[in-house]
């Protein structure tokens, strides 16, 4: 006989031998597994999903070496859009998080909004505070009671075609929605204003190179004047001819620089104040009609597959322990 059916005799004899008290172990698991199913507190689950845009506001080929040149001084003339910002990481900002525990939102449990602090009843003492008189809570670290908390409930999923998903698990379904969508709306407030932030700071640096460009022309243009001056065209030789030509070139290539940066500083102005499409928001948050957690008949089945297993186990260790006493 090998070693594989020896052991399957061996389970089999466990069972056989400890069937009572394996059914009671079990029993009990699944039986407070049911009781836990039916106390535990129903969450409803909400999600908004989006796509970012994606702009095509690249520089012309001629301006590119002005973008060189910015990205220096830590500018992007190149524009930007919605797709380059991590979404997961604002999602997850304590900042956006700050703002929704402290924002009042309607609830069924109480008359008047409260915030997610009072909701999930964290500012009240508890059962040792009131005992001992210990001292109230500070709000910050009740506010970081209730961001962590937050955190266990919310997900945000980056999806490989660009898709965002965010989800939030709440007691009451009709926050759920109302959070996520605030969620949706925050982040476009949020990246608009980075954006045209973003814009009005190449606007300026466009700026001060646009005054530094019309200097140069200026200067170009009074040092051929002042050449023509001092050597008139009739008396001009082979080494006045040659430096007149270098100065007039210098002055087209101010002039083209100077024409370029006012095209993009006018293009800037217009970035700046205009409204920028950040968010397509393909599914808004709809309160949820059913439960998403406990999942009883998960929990139930799962504790009873494991409360048989493991109780058969703990009756292998206990026949082992038991039958090499009786050797000794």
């Amino acid at each position: 006989m090998n070693k594989d059916n020896v052991g399957i005799i061996e389970v089999y004899r466990i069972y056989k031998d400890y069937a009572k008290q394996i059914f009671y172990m079990t029993f009990s698991i699944f039986t407070l597994s049911i009781v836990y199913s039916l106390v535990a507190t129903p969450l409803y689950k909400s999600y908004v999903s989006m796509y970012p845009t994606n702009n095509d506001n690249n520089l012309p080929t001629s301006f590119a070496g002005l973008d060189g040149i910015a990205s220096t001084f830590g500018f992007n003339l190149s524009g930007s859009d919605a797709s380059t910002f991590n979404f997961p990481d604002i999602v997850n900002s304590r900042r956006l998080k700050k703002e929704i525990i402290l924002k009042k939102w309607d609830s069924e449990l109480y008359e008047n909004s409260v915030d997610l602090v009072t909701y999930w009843k964290l500012n009240e003492p508890s059962f040792i505070s009131n005992i001992f008189s210990l001292k109230p809570t500070p709000a910050e670290h009740l506010q970081n009671l209730a961001i962590d908390h937050l955190s266990t409930l919310m997900t945000v999923y980056e999806h490989e075609s660009g898709m965002i998903t965010i989800s939030l698990l709440m007691e009451d379904p009709t926050i759920a929605a109302k959070i996520v969508n605030y969620i949706s709306d925050w982040i476009q407030i949020y990246i608009s204003d980075e954006m045209s932030f973003k814009a009005t700071k190449n606007r300026k640096f466009i700026e001060q190179q646009l005054q530094t460009a019309k200097a140069d022309l200026y200067e170009s243009e009074e040092e051929l004047s002042e050449f023509m001056k001092d050597h008139p065209l009739s008396e001009e030789g082979p080494e006045e001819f040659t430096e007149r030509a270098r100065l007039m070139r210098n002055i087209e290539v101010n002039t083209q620089v100077y024409i370029t940066l006012k095209q993009q500083y006018e293009l800037n102005k217009i970035e700046e104040l205009k409204e920028r499409p950040v968010l397509n928001i393909l599914d808004t948050g709809d309160i949820a009609t059913e439960k998403s957690k406990p999942l009883r008949t998960l929990i139930v089945l799962a504790s009873t597959f494991i409360a048989f297993f493991f109780s058969g186990f703990i009756m292998y260790c206990y026949d082992g322990i038991f039958r090499k006493g009786a050797k000794v």
